[in-house]
């Protein structure tokens, strides 16, 4: 970013808050204290005024604070959602993907890059690379942009609501399976979801790259289970995760609301 970017910044920076933030991101770089409300009204004044791509043209190597990151992810995600240039959003994706080194820059600029669910098909195949990656922050962007920009949707390109509530009934459709293989052709059997089929797969391995990778996955599956929980039911009975990450996921599915007791009661049943 450039030096006046940066001077705004530390006008705008609170300790305390810095301190806090730094507690829950241990791993990132000096952390100003910017509040992520004030960094997202920044980004949007820089997209609107069309000074954003001279903005990200710089080195992210040349940021020097978290929040510099940040507001660099933004801008990527607000201004190629403005312009809907998807060559161009790709390929300043890969170019912030290794700059992208804590959990909270990945995931606000995976939700800020709405253009990904204008183009899934294309951005489905672009991530393959990334999902195979053995590097943490490439599988944990991959795996967060899926989660936002590929599991709530249906066909038509409508949000998905997640469920209010889970019942063993919602949980106990057609749930014995010969094998693995029948459990996941049949997985997405009335979801909606064009690209539910084909997340499961994705998750239905080790997941070896690191914490953050292994946390993505654990998030993903227990989103999967809110919103179709049969089909996910009949995923996890047969998952190949990791034993870290499938209990991961078990926790996060009984740390919902969403479960009733009793279905949260078979899921702890369940860990390995």
């Amino acid at each position: 970013m450039t030096q006046e970017i940066r001077t705004r910044l530390l006008l705008m920076a609170d300790a305390q808050y810095g301190s806090f933030s730094k507690s829950l991101i241990p791993e990132c770089k000096p952390l100003l204290g910017v509040r992520l409300p004030a960094l997202r009204k920044m980004a949007q004044e820089f997209v609107k005024n069309k000074e954003w791509k001279e903005l990200v043209q710089t080195d992210g190597a040349d940021d020097a604070y978290f929040e510099e990151a940040m507001l660099r992810g933004m801008l990527i995600g607000y201004g190629t959602a403005k312009e809907q240039d998807n060559e161009e959003a790709m390929r300043m994706f890969d170019k912030f993907v290794p700059f992208v080194d804590n959990w909270s820059v990945c995931d606000s600029f995976c939700n800020s890059m709405t253009i990904v669910s204008a183009y899934r098909e294309e951005w489905w195949e672009h991530l393959q690379s990334f999902l195979a990656s053995q590097k943490e922050f490439e599988v944990r962007l991959s795996l967060v942009l899926l989660l936002s920009q590929f599991l709530k949707w249906d066909d038509a390109g409508r949000k998905i609501p997640r469920r209010r509530v889970i019942t063993e009934a919602d949980i106990m459709q057609n749930i014995a399976w010969k094998s693995k293989k029948q459990a996941q052709n049949d997985s997405t059997e009335d979801s909606g979801n064009p690209y539910l089929e084909k997340i499961f797969p994705v998750l239905d391995r080790p997941f070896t790259q690191g914490y953050y990778a292994q946390m993505a996955a654990a998030w993903l599956t227990a989103e999967c289970f809110v919103m179709f929980p049969a089909q996910t039911m009949r995923f996890l009975i047969k998952s190949g995760m990791d034993d870290f990450t499938y209990n991961k996921a078990l926790s996060k599915i009984c740390e919902s609301r969403n479960p009733a007791p009793e279905v949260k009661a078979r899921i702890k049943s369940m860990k390995r």
